[in-house]
């Protein structure tokens, strides 16, 4: 207890030594970003993010662009946050790109996702760009080689890529004994011609290293983007495909290795007021919905695949179960089917993971909101003293909240959180705990194998049968 001055009676303190409360965010909230020409621009300025709470709410986004038809998909599946996010659409497909992509510094394009919490609104987990994500472009830098690595380098030097038209292209070099041994592309950009492109590095303390770059067909430079965006919010990216053939899917897939990425192909037909008859539209806000409709209903932990779609007419391109759809999941491209003609509903489950640890979005979902809940948790132990009490109590907290998650379903048996032995004395006078933290989330069952026998002692149980009603009378009458 703190010291306090003299005082003839009694006095309670609270103490500051109170038990761990977690609490699970909200994880059906939906960002999408897209152009909207006759928005209100008042009600829907130009990147900034903007929460519906109702179909009602998106009046003001008028019905040209992207985001009108979308957010109506949305909305025909599911009532959940919606994080909108408006961008200027430009006079060719690459400069809307330039806008959604957007700046880092500015909060502009996807990154204004990242100021949604700050600003008041809830934080989007299921984010898309429908209609901006589905062509990949094939005059990206593709690849950089060092032709020569230089000498005395520090530090990696800064990365430049130029050529006419182009932007975008970020890269990052290796630097190895003084060395400049590889360049990494880390984002690949667009609208780089065939000739003409140079690579400068500069700073790292070194001189003389040099590069080429490599034109080629790359990730779409929205999905890029966005692939980062997602990795800071612990969200997932709901992407479309190519539609247009199973191969080109495939093909679309190759480019992206992203835990956080799920690409959903073919479009839907939904039908248009305006011109009176069914037109494609991009089918990420139905799986984006669908996902918020089953975390709402039965956890975060279960995928939003297997489930029948509302509002829409039909597949812009048939996708047939068995085989076709086989070919599509296997490699990693979510799809739309229609079983025994019992109506379309959404059949997938996977991310463009190249680990298979993470190739079920609903397992990095999980993770990614018992992870979060615990970092925000254990926020309030920083700063306070070392004590026993403290430390009893991250650990009797977090134990208590996994046993909890395991009893909804979310997690597995064999869940703990413990100190860790590495913690020592030298680095605990500096402050510094460390805890252990494990649990499984569950695997969807998309493989569900049944083995049938041919059971011929079945005629002996017939004749039993026969005999027994002959011997009783049942079979005359």
């Amino acid at each position: 207890m703190a010291s306090v001055s003299f005082h003839h009676g009694t006095r309670v303190f609270e103490s500051a030594e109170t038990p761990l409360l977690v609490r699970i965010a909200r994880t059906a909230v939906i960002g999408i970003i897209g152009t909207a020409p006759d928005a209100d621009e008042t009600a829907f300025p130009l990147n900034i993010p903007k929460q519906l709470l109702r179909a009602s709410d998106a009046a003001l986004l008028g019905v040209e662009g992207t985001l009108s038809p979308a957010i109506d998909s949305i909305f025909d599946q599911v009532g959940c946050p919606v994080i909108v996010v408006r961008i200027e659409e430009g006079s060719t497909p690459a400069e809307t790109w330039s806008n959604a992509i957007g700046s880092q510094v500015s909060f502009s394009g996807v990154h204004a996702f990242r100021r949604a919490q700050p600003d008041g609104l809830y934080k989007p987990k299921l984010l898309l760009a429908p209609g901006l994500t589905q062509t990949s472009p094939a005059d990206g830098i593709q690849s950089i080689a060092v032709t020569a690595g230089g000498t005395g380098y520090t530090s990696a030097p800064t990365v430049a890529i130029a050529g006419s038209g182009g932007a975008g292209a970020t890269a990052v070099a290796t630097v190895a004994g003084g060395v400049v041994t590889a360049i990494t592309v880390t984002n690949p950009g667009f609208g780089y011609p065939t000739s003409g492109l140079t690579v400068t590095l500069t700073g790292g303390g070194g001189t003389g290293a040099t590069a080429t770059a490599a034109r080629g067909s790359v990730i779409n430079p929205v999905v890029a983007e966005l692939a980062g965006v997602a990795d800071k919010l612990k969200a997932i990216v709901y992407v479309d495909g190519p539609d247009t053939t199973d191969q080109a899917a495939v093909q679309y897939r190759a480019l992206i290795n992203s835990g956080r990425i799920f690409i959903a192909d073919p479009k839907t037909l939904k039908w248009d007021t305006e011109i009176d008859a069914y037109v494609p539209q991009p089918s990420s806000p139905i799986w984006a919905a669908c996902q918020a409709k089953m975390d709402l209903e039965q956890g975060f932990w279960a995928a939003g695949s297997n489930m029948e779609i509302a509002g829409i007419g039909g597949t812009n391109r048939p996708i047939e179960y068995g085989t076709q759809a086989n070919y599509l999941n296997e490699n990693r491209i979510n799809t739309i089917v229609n079983i025994d003609n019992d109506g379309f509903r959404l059949w997938g489950v996977w991310t463009c993971a190249s680990d298979l640890m993470w190739q079920f979005v609903s397992v990095r979902r999980c993770a990614d909101a018992i992870n979060e809940s615990l970092e925000k948790a254990y926020i309030e132990f920083n700063d306070r003293p070392f004590s026993k009490a403290n430390l009893k109590f991250m650990i009797e907290g977090g134990r208590a909240f996994l046993r909890l998650m395991e009893k909804e379903g979310a997690i597995l048996p064999g869940h703990d959180v413990w100190l860790l032995d590495t913690n020592t004395e030298g680095e605990m006078v500096q402050g510094i705990i460390k805890l252990g933290v494990k649990f499984e989330p569950p695997a969807p069952m998309v493989d569900i194998r049944i083995t049938a026998y041919r059971n011929i002692a079945s005629y002996t149980l017939l004749l039993n049968q026969v005999a027994q009603e002959i011997s009783s009378g049942a079979l005359a009458a």
